[in-house]
C-alpha cells in the first residue's frame, strides 16, 4: 500500500501502484490505489527504440503549419485584389518586385520550412544554432522589408501587414519551442534513461585490479615474496552492489518467508481498502470513468474505477505474465523489469517512471514486491472455481543489486 509522504502531496499523489479488480461478467473494474500526475510534457522527450520523440514530432508539425499558415495569408492578401490566378501569378512571381510583392515572405517561409526539416527532423541534430540563424534572418529580412515596401499604394495594408507580424511572430514561436521545450525535454529523458541503463552495471571499483592484468612486470627473481596472495572474498548478495547483466538475484531463506508475508500482507489490504465505502468523488470522466478518494489508515488513497471491454481473464493475464510490455502501452513508465518470482501469483520487479509537472516530481523508480490472485467473493484466494474477481496488489520493498539510483527518487 502507498504511504503518504508528510513534506508533500504532490509526492504522495505520484507514487502510485496498479492494483487490478475485474468482475468475470466480461467486464473489467480497474482500480488503482492512488493516482499517477506524471506530466505527458516530459514523458514527450523520450525516444522509443530510437524513433523521434513526441515533442519533437509536434515542432516539425509546427513547422508544417507554418509553411501552410503563410501560404494561406498571402493567398488572401492577393485575392482581395478581385484578380484573377493568372494575373497574380504574373504579378506577384513571374515580375516579382520587392516593393509591391508579398511572395517572399512565403518563400521565406519554405526556406524555413526546409532548413529546419531537414537539421531537426533528418540530421536529428540537438543544438539551436540552425534555428537560430533561421529566426535572425527571419527578422532581418521582414525589418527590412516593412522599409522598402510601397505602403501607400497597398490595395488591402491591413492584411499584408498581418502577414508580416504572423510571419516574425511564428518564426520567434518555434525558436522558443526549440530551445526551451525540444531540446530541454529531450536532454532530461536521455539523462533518465541512461540512469536507467547504467542501473543494472556492476560498479564494482572495489574489485578492479590496481595493476591491469595486460601489463606484465620484468621477470624478476630478486626479492621475490613467498606468500601467496588471494582476492578479497565476494561480497555477499545482501549487500546493496548494482546487479551485474544478466545475474540472478539470490535470496535467503528468511527473506522469501518475508517478501511471501508481506505480498499476503498487501493483497489483504488492498482488498478491504478496495470494498470499503463512502469514497469521495474526485472526477467523473466521459466514458463512465471515476476517480475517487478516501482516507484510510494508510493516508489519502485513490480509486479509479473504468470499463474495460474484454475478458476479465485476458486482462488479468496480461498483467500478470507481460509485464516487461508495460511501456509500450503506458507511456509514463520508462522501464519495467522481472527481477524474481517468489513463489506462485508472487514476483519482484523493477519500474521507472518519468517525472512530471515541470520538475516538482522528480523521475522515480520502483521496487515492487506483486501478488497476483484470483478471489472469492470473500476476499479469499481461489484456483479451481470461477473467481468473482481478480486482483494484483503492489508494494514497494528492498532487493539485494537494486540500490536507488542518484538521479530518481526511490
Amino acid at each position: 500500500m502507498p504511504r503518504p509522504d508528510a513534506n508533500s502531496h504532490i509526492r504522495e499523489a505520484a507514487e502510485s501502484l496498479l492494483s487490478t479488480v475485474s468482475n468475470p461478467n466480461y467486464r473489467t473494474i480497474s482500480h488503482s490505489q492512488s493516482v499517477n500526475i506524471v506530466s505527458e510534457e516530459l514523458v514527450a522527450g523520450h525516444r522509443p527504440q530510437g524513433r523521434m520523440s513526441t515533442v519533437r514530432r509536434f515542432f516539425c508539425l509546427f513547422v508544417t503549419f507554418d509553411l501552410l499558415f503563410t501560404g494561406l495569408m498571402w493567398l488572401i492578401c492577393v485575392m482581395m485584389r478581385g484578380e484573377t490566378l493568372e494575373q497574380i501569378f504574373d504579378r506577384e512571381i513571374v515580375h516579382y518586385n520587392v516593393k509591391t510583392s508579398l511572395f517572399d515572405v512565403v518563400l521565406l517561409a519554405i526556406t524555413r520550412f526546409t532548413t529546419l526539416l531537414l537539421f531537426y527532423a533528418l540530421l536529428y541534430i540537438n543544438n539551436w544554432s540552425v534555428i537560430a540563424l533561421s529566426t535572425g534572418g527571419t527578422c532581418a529580412f521582414l525589418m527590412a522589408k516593412v522599409f522598402v515596401f510601397d505602403w501607400p499604394n497597398a490595395a488591402q495594408p491591413v492584411y499584408q501587414v498581418f502577414l508580416i507580424l504572423t510571419s516574425f511572430t511564428i518564426s520567434w514561436s518555434e525558436a522558443w519551442f526549440l530551445d526551451f521545450r525540444v531540446l530541454p525535454q529531450e536532454l532530461q529523458a536521455k539523462e533518465i534513461l541512461e540512469c536507467i541503463t547504467s542501473h543494472g552495471n556492476a560498479v564494482t571499483c572495489e574489485r578492479t585490479p590496481l595493476i591491469s592484468a595486460h601489463r606484465t612486470a620484468p621477470h624478476s627473481t630478486f626479492g621475490e615474496s613467498t606468500v601467496n596472495w588471494f582476492s578479497p572474498v565476494d561480497t555477499p548478495e545482501a549487500s546493496p552492489r548494482p546487479k551485474r547483466p544478466g545475474e540472478t538475484v539470490i535470496l535467503t531463506q528468511d527473506q522469501i518467508e518475508e517478501y511471501i508475508s508481506q505480498a499476503e500482507e498487501s493483497l489483504t489490504n488492498s482488498w478491504r481498502v478496495i470494498n470499503m465505502e463512502n469514497w469521495h468523488l474526485e472526477k467523473r470522466g466521459q466514458h463512465g470513468d471515476v476517480v475517487e478518494s478516501k482516507k484510510t489508515e494508510f493516508g489519502k488513497v485513490y480509486r479509479f474505477t473504468g470499463v474495460v471491454e474484454c475478458p476479465p481473464q485476458f486482462l488479468f493475464k496480461e498483467f500478470r505474465d507481460n509485464l516487461q510490455r508495460l511501456p509500450e502501452w503506458n507511456p509514463t513508465i520508462l522501464k519495467s523489469e522481472m527481477i524474481k518470482e517468489i513463489a506462485p501469483g508472487i514476483d519482484l520487479s523493477y519500474q521507472v517512471t518519468a517525472g512530471g509537472g515541470g520538475g516538482i516530481i522528480a523521475p522515480r523508480d520502483f521496487i515492487i514486491l506483486r501478488r497476483t490472485a484470483a478471489l472469492s467473493r470473500d476476499g479469499l484466494v481461489v484456483e479451481d472455481e470461477t473467481p468473482y474477481a481478480y486482483i494484483s496488489s503492489g508494494k514497494s520493498v528492498q532487493v539485494p543489486g537494486y540500490p536507488p539510483c542518484p538521479k530518481m527518487v526511490r
